[in-house]
Protein backbone atom coordinates (compact mmCIF):
# COMPACT_ATOMS: atom_id res chain seq x y z
CA UNK A 1 0.00 0.00 0.00
CA UNK A 2 1.37 3.40 -0.94
CA UNK A 3 1.17 6.49 1.22
CA UNK A 4 -0.90 8.27 -1.43
CA UNK A 5 -3.52 5.49 -1.57
CA UNK A 6 -3.72 5.30 2.24
CA UNK A 7 -4.59 9.00 2.44
CA UNK A 8 -6.68 9.31 -0.73
CA UNK A 9 -9.94 11.21 -0.17
CA UNK A 10 -13.06 12.42 -1.91
CA UNK A 11 -12.15 13.74 -5.34
CA UNK A 12 -9.00 11.64 -5.75
CA UNK A 13 -8.70 10.74 -9.45
CA UNK A 14 -7.40 7.60 -11.12
CA UNK A 15 -6.75 6.95 -14.83
CA UNK A 16 -8.88 4.57 -16.89
CA UNK A 17 -8.10 0.93 -16.16
CA UNK A 18 -10.29 -0.87 -18.65
CA UNK A 19 -9.20 -3.31 -21.28
CA UNK A 20 -11.30 -4.80 -24.07
CA UNK A 21 -11.15 -8.39 -25.28
CA UNK A 22 -13.27 -11.21 -26.66
CA UNK A 23 -14.33 -14.06 -24.45
CA UNK A 24 -12.25 -17.06 -25.61
CA UNK A 25 -15.17 -19.49 -25.23
CA UNK A 26 -18.20 -17.49 -26.37
CA UNK A 27 -16.58 -14.87 -28.62
CA UNK A 28 -18.60 -12.18 -26.86
CA UNK A 29 -17.11 -8.68 -26.61
CA UNK A 30 -16.05 -7.90 -23.03
CA UNK A 31 -14.53 -4.97 -21.21
CA UNK A 32 -12.78 -5.30 -17.88
CA UNK A 33 -13.64 -1.96 -16.28
CA UNK A 34 -11.43 -2.14 -13.16
CA UNK A 35 -7.97 -3.62 -12.65
CA UNK A 36 -6.83 -2.01 -9.40
CA UNK A 37 -4.94 -3.83 -6.64
CA UNK A 38 -7.99 -4.63 -4.55
CA UNK A 39 -11.47 -6.06 -4.94
CA UNK A 40 -14.03 -3.91 -6.76
CA UNK A 41 -17.77 -4.47 -7.12
CA UNK A 42 -20.88 -2.37 -7.92
CA UNK A 43 -23.68 -1.47 -5.53
CA UNK A 44 -25.85 -4.46 -4.69
CA UNK A 45 -27.49 -5.55 -7.92
CA UNK A 46 -31.08 -5.14 -6.63
CA UNK A 47 -30.49 -1.37 -6.73
CA UNK A 48 -29.19 0.91 -9.53
CA UNK A 49 -25.43 1.40 -9.83
CA UNK A 50 -25.53 3.62 -12.92
CA UNK A 51 -26.72 7.24 -12.97
CA UNK A 52 -29.87 8.17 -14.89
CA UNK A 53 -27.87 9.78 -17.70
CA UNK A 54 -25.78 6.55 -17.97
CA UNK A 55 -22.58 8.55 -17.51
CA UNK A 56 -21.27 7.06 -14.25
CA UNK A 57 -21.04 3.60 -12.69
CA UNK A 58 -20.91 3.72 -8.88
CA UNK A 59 -18.81 0.97 -7.30
CA UNK A 60 -16.96 -0.13 -4.18
CA UNK A 61 -13.23 -0.73 -4.15
CA UNK A 62 -10.69 -1.85 -1.58
CA UNK A 63 -7.76 -0.43 -3.56
CA UNK A 64 -6.73 2.01 -0.80
CA UNK A 65 -6.91 -0.55 1.99
CA UNK A 66 -10.34 0.90 2.92
CA UNK A 67 -13.69 0.14 1.31
CA UNK A 68 -14.77 3.34 -0.43
CA UNK A 69 -17.18 4.30 -3.19
CA UNK A 70 -15.97 5.52 -6.57
CA UNK A 71 -17.50 6.68 -9.81
CA UNK A 72 -16.32 5.31 -13.15
CA UNK A 73 -16.92 7.47 -16.22
CA UNK A 74 -18.57 5.13 -18.75
CA UNK A 75 -17.28 7.30 -21.61
CA UNK A 76 -13.64 7.73 -20.60
CA UNK A 77 -13.03 5.09 -17.94
CA UNK A 78 -11.62 7.63 -15.48
CA UNK A 79 -12.28 6.92 -11.79
CA UNK A 80 -12.97 9.39 -8.97
CA UNK A 81 -13.29 8.61 -5.25
CA UNK A 82 -16.63 9.53 -3.65
CA UNK A 83 -16.25 8.64 0.05
CA UNK A 84 -13.66 8.77 2.81
CA UNK A 85 -15.06 6.55 5.56
CA UNK A 86 -12.82 4.90 8.17
CA UNK A 87 -15.18 2.68 10.15
CA UNK A 88 -13.69 -0.51 11.59
CA UNK A 89 -15.52 -3.85 11.12
CA UNK A 90 -17.63 -2.28 8.39
CA UNK A 91 -18.20 -5.38 6.25
CA UNK A 92 -21.66 -6.83 5.71
CA UNK A 93 -21.38 -9.60 8.31
CA UNK A 94 -24.52 -11.62 7.67
CA UNK A 95 -23.50 -12.78 4.19
CA UNK A 96 -20.00 -11.40 3.68
CA UNK A 97 -16.78 -10.62 5.52
CA UNK A 98 -17.20 -8.65 8.76
CA UNK A 99 -13.57 -7.65 9.30
CA UNK A 100 -13.34 -5.01 6.59
CA UNK A 101 -12.90 -1.28 7.11
CA UNK A 102 -14.04 1.91 5.40
CA UNK A 103 -17.68 2.68 4.71
CA UNK A 104 -20.33 0.08 5.60
CA UNK A 105 -20.11 -2.39 2.74
CA UNK A 106 -23.12 -3.18 0.49
CA UNK A 107 -25.43 -0.72 2.27
CA UNK A 108 -25.07 2.31 -0.05
CA UNK A 109 -27.77 3.41 -2.48
CA UNK A 110 -27.89 5.74 -5.49
CA UNK A 111 -30.65 8.34 -5.81
CA UNK A 112 -30.97 8.66 -9.58
CA UNK A 113 -33.22 11.71 -9.16
CA UNK A 114 -30.76 13.84 -7.18
CA UNK A 115 -27.51 12.19 -8.39
CA UNK A 116 -26.48 11.55 -4.78
CA UNK A 117 -25.12 8.31 -3.39
CA UNK A 118 -25.98 7.78 0.29
CA UNK A 119 -23.72 5.68 2.49
CA UNK A 120 -23.01 4.82 6.13
CA UNK A 121 -19.89 5.48 8.18
CA UNK A 122 -19.72 5.09 11.95
CA UNK A 123 -23.13 6.33 13.18
CA UNK A 124 -23.64 8.72 10.25
CA UNK A 125 -25.61 8.62 7.02
CA UNK A 126 -23.75 10.76 4.50
CA UNK A 127 -24.28 11.71 0.85
CA UNK A 128 -21.96 12.60 -2.00
CA UNK A 129 -23.18 14.23 -5.18
CA UNK A 130 -21.86 12.04 -7.98
CA UNK A 131 -21.30 14.99 -10.32
CA UNK A 132 -20.15 17.85 -8.06
CA UNK A 133 -18.57 15.67 -5.31
CA UNK A 134 -20.26 17.84 -2.66
CA UNK A 135 -20.45 15.78 0.53
CA UNK A 136 -22.90 16.30 3.39
CA UNK A 137 -24.18 14.78 6.61
CA UNK A 138 -27.73 13.54 6.08
CA UNK A 139 -28.57 12.15 9.52
CA UNK A 140 -27.18 10.41 12.57
CA UNK A 141 -28.44 6.98 13.57
CA UNK A 142 -30.43 6.71 16.81
CA UNK A 143 -28.12 6.02 19.78
CA UNK A 144 -26.90 2.44 20.07
CA UNK A 145 -27.96 1.46 16.57
CA UNK A 146 -26.03 -0.01 13.62
CA UNK A 147 -27.03 -0.21 9.90
CA UNK A 148 -27.40 -3.83 8.73
CA UNK A 149 -29.31 -4.02 5.44
CA UNK A 150 -29.21 -3.18 1.78
CA UNK A 151 -31.27 -0.06 1.19
CA UNK A 152 -33.16 1.79 -1.53
CA UNK A 153 -34.68 5.05 -2.77
CA UNK A 154 -38.29 5.42 -3.85
CA UNK A 155 -38.90 5.76 -7.60
CA UNK A 156 -39.58 9.50 -7.21
CA UNK A 157 -36.40 9.93 -5.15
CA UNK A 158 -38.20 11.47 -2.18
CA UNK A 159 -37.74 8.62 0.32
CA UNK A 160 -34.75 6.62 1.51
CA UNK A 161 -35.50 3.36 3.32
CA UNK A 162 -32.97 1.52 5.48
CA UNK A 163 -32.63 -1.12 8.20
CA UNK A 164 -30.91 -0.81 11.58
CA UNK A 165 -30.39 -3.03 14.62
CA UNK A 166 -29.29 -2.89 18.24
CA UNK A 167 -25.52 -2.50 17.95
CA UNK A 168 -24.62 -4.50 21.07
CA UNK A 169 -26.95 -7.43 20.33
CA UNK A 170 -25.89 -7.49 16.67
CA UNK A 171 -22.18 -7.49 17.59
CA UNK A 172 -22.65 -10.27 20.14
CA UNK A 173 -24.47 -12.41 17.56
CA UNK A 174 -21.77 -11.87 14.93
CA UNK A 175 -18.94 -12.64 17.37
CA UNK A 176 -20.69 -15.82 18.49
CA UNK A 177 -21.15 -17.02 14.91
CA UNK A 178 -17.56 -16.17 14.02
CA UNK A 179 -16.23 -18.09 17.04
CA UNK A 180 -18.39 -21.16 16.40
CA UNK A 181 -17.45 -21.10 12.71
CA UNK A 182 -13.77 -21.04 13.64
CA UNK A 183 -14.36 -24.07 15.88
CA UNK A 184 -16.27 -25.95 13.17
CA UNK A 185 -19.45 -25.84 15.25
CA UNK A 186 -21.63 -23.53 13.15
CA UNK A 187 -24.22 -25.16 10.88
CA UNK A 188 -25.97 -22.75 8.51
CA UNK A 189 -28.95 -25.04 8.03
CA UNK A 190 -29.56 -25.37 11.77
CA UNK A 191 -28.14 -22.27 13.43
CA UNK A 192 -28.92 -19.39 11.06
CA UNK A 193 -32.65 -19.01 11.66
CA UNK A 194 -32.41 -19.03 15.49
CA UNK A 195 -29.64 -16.41 15.26
CA UNK A 196 -31.98 -14.08 13.37
CA UNK A 197 -34.00 -13.69 16.58
CA UNK A 198 -31.06 -12.70 18.81
CA UNK A 199 -30.37 -9.18 17.52
CA UNK A 200 -32.88 -7.19 19.53
CA UNK A 201 -35.20 -4.74 17.79
CA UNK A 202 -34.78 -4.60 14.00
CA UNK A 203 -36.18 -1.35 12.64
CA UNK A 204 -37.20 -0.45 9.11
CA UNK A 205 -37.22 3.34 8.70
CA UNK A 206 -37.41 6.06 6.07
CA UNK A 207 -35.81 9.47 5.66
CA UNK A 208 -37.51 12.13 3.56
CA UNK A 209 -34.81 13.34 1.15
CA UNK A 210 -36.44 16.79 0.95
CA UNK A 211 -36.97 17.54 4.65
CA UNK A 212 -34.65 15.07 6.41
CA UNK A 213 -37.55 13.73 8.49
CA UNK A 214 -36.83 10.32 10.01
CA UNK A 215 -39.81 7.98 10.39
CA UNK A 216 -39.90 4.35 11.62
CA UNK A 217 -42.00 2.07 9.43
CA UNK A 218 -42.06 -1.24 11.27
CA UNK A 219 -40.19 -2.99 14.08
CA UNK A 220 -39.58 -6.75 14.30
CA UNK A 221 -37.89 -9.24 16.59
CA UNK A 222 -36.08 -10.96 13.71
CA UNK A 223 -33.29 -9.96 11.36
CA UNK A 224 -33.97 -9.05 7.72
CA UNK A 225 -31.51 -7.63 5.25
CA UNK A 226 -32.88 -6.30 1.93
CA UNK A 227 -35.47 -3.63 1.33
CA UNK A 228 -36.74 -2.26 -1.99
CA UNK A 229 -39.48 0.12 -3.10
CA UNK A 230 -42.10 -1.59 -5.26
CA UNK A 231 -43.65 1.84 -5.75
CA UNK A 232 -43.46 5.11 -3.84
CA UNK A 233 -45.55 3.71 -0.97
CA UNK A 234 -44.89 -0.06 -0.90
CA UNK A 235 -41.77 -1.75 0.46
CA UNK A 236 -40.55 -5.26 -0.37
CA UNK A 237 -38.31 -6.98 2.21
CA UNK A 238 -36.23 -10.18 2.57
CA UNK A 239 -36.89 -12.39 4.60
CA UNK A 240 -39.99 -13.23 6.71
CA UNK A 241 -39.65 -14.70 10.16
CA UNK A 242 -38.38 -18.28 10.17
CA UNK A 243 -37.52 -18.83 6.51
CA UNK A 244 -36.40 -17.31 3.23
CA UNK A 245 -38.99 -15.38 1.24
CA UNK A 246 -40.34 -11.88 0.67
CA UNK A 247 -42.91 -9.69 2.37
CA UNK A 248 -44.36 -6.26 1.84
CA UNK A 249 -45.48 -3.41 4.05
CA UNK A 250 -46.82 0.07 3.31
CA UNK A 251 -44.63 3.04 4.12
CA UNK A 252 -47.00 3.94 6.96
CA UNK A 253 -46.41 0.50 8.54
CA UNK A 254 -49.74 -1.05 7.54
CA UNK A 255 -50.64 -3.97 5.29
CA UNK A 256 -47.78 -6.33 6.16
CA UNK A 257 -48.07 -9.62 4.26
CA UNK A 258 -45.90 -12.38 2.83
CA UNK A 259 -45.84 -12.90 -0.94
CA UNK A 260 -45.63 -16.42 -2.33
CA UNK A 261 -44.83 -18.42 0.81
CA UNK A 262 -43.15 -21.78 0.15
CA UNK A 263 -46.38 -23.68 0.89
CA UNK A 264 -48.51 -21.63 -1.52
CA UNK A 265 -50.16 -23.60 -4.34
CA UNK A 266 -47.66 -23.89 -7.19
CA UNK A 267 -44.68 -22.86 -5.03
CA UNK A 268 -43.24 -26.42 -4.90
CA UNK A 269 -42.36 -25.91 -1.22
CA UNK A 270 -39.33 -23.99 -2.53
CA UNK A 271 -37.98 -21.01 -0.56
CA UNK A 272 -37.56 -17.76 -2.47
CA UNK A 273 -34.10 -16.24 -2.04
CA UNK A 274 -33.48 -13.22 -4.31
CA UNK A 275 -35.81 -11.01 -6.31
CA UNK A 276 -35.59 -7.98 -8.58
CA UNK A 277 -38.34 -5.45 -9.25
CA UNK A 278 -38.89 -4.72 -12.93
CA UNK A 279 -41.48 -2.98 -15.09
CA UNK A 280 -42.78 -6.45 -15.94
CA UNK A 281 -43.21 -7.79 -12.42
CA UNK A 282 -40.96 -9.22 -9.72
CA UNK A 283 -38.53 -11.87 -10.95
CA UNK A 284 -37.02 -14.29 -8.46
CA UNK A 285 -35.44 -17.67 -7.89
CA UNK A 286 -36.65 -20.18 -5.32
CA UNK A 287 -34.74 -23.22 -4.17
CA UNK A 288 -36.23 -26.61 -3.46
CA UNK A 289 -35.76 -30.25 -4.30
CA UNK A 290 -37.33 -33.50 -5.34
CA UNK A 291 -35.92 -36.91 -4.41
CA UNK A 292 -32.68 -35.33 -3.27
CA UNK A 293 -32.24 -33.27 -6.45
CA UNK A 294 -31.56 -29.53 -6.10
CA UNK A 295 -33.98 -27.55 -8.25
CA UNK A 296 -34.00 -23.82 -8.86
CA UNK A 297 -37.39 -22.39 -9.81
CA UNK A 298 -37.23 -19.25 -11.91
CA UNK A 299 -40.37 -17.19 -11.34
CA UNK A 300 -42.27 -14.00 -12.01
CA UNK A 301 -44.69 -12.49 -9.50
CA UNK A 302 -47.43 -9.99 -10.42
CA UNK A 303 -48.04 -7.93 -7.29
CA UNK A 304 -51.20 -6.37 -8.77
CA UNK A 305 -52.95 -9.74 -9.10
CA UNK A 306 -51.04 -11.65 -6.40
CA UNK A 307 -50.29 -14.41 -8.90
CA UNK A 308 -47.05 -16.01 -9.97
CA UNK A 309 -45.62 -18.45 -12.48
CA UNK A 310 -42.37 -20.38 -12.33
CA UNK A 311 -40.38 -23.03 -14.15
CA UNK A 312 -37.89 -25.62 -12.83
CA UNK A 313 -34.23 -25.42 -13.86
CA UNK A 314 -32.08 -28.36 -12.84
CA UNK A 315 -28.37 -28.91 -12.37
CA UNK A 316 -27.49 -25.25 -11.89
CA UNK A 317 -26.55 -25.12 -8.20
CA UNK A 318 -26.92 -21.88 -6.27
CA UNK A 319 -28.27 -19.10 -8.49
CA UNK A 320 -28.96 -15.38 -8.59
CA UNK A 321 -31.68 -13.94 -10.81
CA UNK A 322 -30.28 -11.36 -13.24
CA UNK A 323 -31.71 -7.85 -13.25
CA UNK A 324 -33.19 -6.43 -16.45
CA UNK A 325 -35.10 -3.24 -15.47
CA UNK A 326 -37.63 -3.98 -18.22
CA UNK A 327 -38.18 -7.58 -17.10
CA UNK A 328 -37.91 -8.92 -20.65
CA UNK A 329 -34.49 -10.60 -20.80
CA UNK A 330 -34.09 -13.67 -18.57
CA UNK A 331 -30.59 -14.43 -17.31
CA UNK A 332 -29.06 -15.92 -14.18
CA UNK A 333 -25.79 -16.45 -12.38
CA UNK A 334 -25.33 -20.19 -11.86
CA UNK A 335 -22.79 -21.39 -9.29
CA UNK A 336 -23.00 -25.12 -9.92
CA UNK A 337 -20.08 -27.30 -10.93
CA UNK A 338 -19.28 -24.60 -13.47
CA UNK A 339 -19.76 -20.94 -12.56
CA UNK A 340 -21.55 -19.26 -15.47
CA UNK A 341 -23.76 -16.43 -16.64
CA UNK A 342 -26.65 -17.98 -18.55
CA UNK A 343 -29.53 -16.62 -20.61
CA UNK A 344 -32.79 -18.57 -20.41
CA UNK A 345 -34.64 -19.08 -23.70
CA UNK A 346 -38.25 -20.27 -24.24
CA UNK A 347 -38.90 -20.76 -20.51
CA UNK A 348 -42.44 -22.12 -20.90
CA UNK A 349 -41.77 -24.53 -23.76
CA UNK A 350 -39.99 -27.68 -22.49
CA UNK A 351 -39.29 -28.76 -26.07
CA UNK A 352 -37.34 -25.57 -26.81
CA UNK A 353 -36.06 -24.53 -23.37
CA UNK A 354 -32.33 -23.87 -23.55
CA UNK A 355 -29.63 -22.12 -21.58
CA UNK A 356 -27.04 -20.05 -23.42
CA UNK A 357 -23.64 -19.34 -21.83
CA UNK A 358 -22.82 -15.63 -21.85
CA UNK A 359 -19.65 -15.94 -19.78
CA UNK A 360 -17.86 -18.76 -17.98
CA UNK A 361 -16.78 -17.30 -14.64
CA UNK A 362 -13.95 -18.08 -12.28
CA UNK A 363 -14.48 -21.03 -9.95
CA UNK A 364 -11.99 -19.76 -7.38
CA UNK A 365 -13.50 -20.43 -3.93
CA UNK A 366 -14.21 -17.06 -2.35
CA UNK A 367 -16.65 -16.36 0.47
CA UNK A 368 -18.84 -13.32 0.46
CA UNK A 369 -21.06 -11.09 -1.64
CA UNK A 370 -18.05 -9.18 -3.00
CA UNK A 371 -17.27 -12.21 -5.19
CA UNK A 372 -20.73 -13.07 -6.46
CA UNK A 373 -21.23 -12.09 -10.08
CA UNK A 374 -24.58 -10.30 -9.43
CA UNK A 375 -25.32 -9.54 -13.12
CA UNK A 376 -27.49 -6.60 -14.18
CA UNK A 377 -28.16 -4.67 -17.38
CA UNK A 378 -27.19 -1.08 -18.02
CA UNK A 379 -30.16 1.32 -18.46
CA UNK A 380 -29.90 1.11 -22.26
CA UNK A 381 -30.03 -2.71 -21.90
CA UNK A 382 -27.18 -3.21 -24.37
CA UNK A 383 -24.59 -4.25 -21.78
CA UNK A 384 -24.45 -6.58 -18.80
CA UNK A 385 -22.38 -5.59 -15.76
CA UNK A 386 -20.97 -8.32 -13.53
CA UNK A 387 -18.11 -9.17 -11.19
CA UNK A 388 -15.50 -11.88 -11.71
CA UNK A 389 -12.07 -12.83 -10.38
CA UNK A 390 -9.42 -11.29 -12.65
CA UNK A 391 -5.90 -12.44 -13.50
CA UNK A 392 -4.47 -10.38 -10.62
CA UNK A 393 -6.51 -12.45 -8.15
CA UNK A 394 -8.95 -9.70 -7.16
CA UNK A 395 -12.64 -9.38 -7.93
CA UNK A 396 -13.11 -6.88 -10.74
CA UNK A 397 -16.01 -5.35 -12.67
CA UNK A 398 -16.74 -6.38 -16.25
CA UNK A 399 -19.09 -5.30 -19.02
CA UNK A 400 -20.40 -7.71 -21.68
CA UNK A 401 -22.07 -6.68 -24.93
CA UNK A 402 -25.49 -8.41 -24.94
CA UNK A 403 -27.23 -6.20 -27.52
CA UNK A 404 -27.81 -9.29 -29.68
CA UNK A 405 -29.81 -11.00 -26.93
CA UNK A 406 -31.95 -8.49 -25.08
CA UNK A 407 -34.73 -8.08 -27.63
CA UNK A 408 -35.13 -11.67 -28.83
CA UNK A 409 -38.71 -12.93 -28.57
CA UNK A 410 -37.60 -15.93 -26.54
CA UNK A 411 -37.82 -14.78 -22.93
CA UNK A 412 -41.49 -13.95 -22.46
CA UNK A 413 -42.60 -15.06 -19.02
CA UNK A 414 -46.33 -15.17 -18.43
CA UNK A 415 -48.37 -15.18 -15.25
CA UNK A 416 -51.65 -17.13 -15.41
Amino acid sequence: MTESSEHAGIGEEFPAEWREFRDPETGRQLTQLTTGRGNSWPLYYFTPSITADQRYLIFHSERSGWVQLYRLDMETGRIVQLTDGHTEDSGWPMWCEWRLRGIYTHLSALNRTSNEVWYFQDDEIRATNVRTLANRLVATLPPGRVPIGQNHFSPDGSQFVFIHADREAFTVAMRRREALSNMGQWNWNIDHEPMRKTMGRIVLATIDTRTGEYRPVVETGFHFHHVLFVDDDTLLINHPEGHNGMWTVKRDGTGMRELRPPDAPGAHNAALCHQVITRNGIFYEANGGENGEWIMYLGRYDIATDQFSEIPLRGLGYCHTGFDPEGKFLFIESAGETHRLLSVHHPHDPTRLRLNCIRKLSNLPRFGQRFHSHPFLTPDRNSMIFTDIAENGFGQIYRADVSDLVNLQEYWFDVP
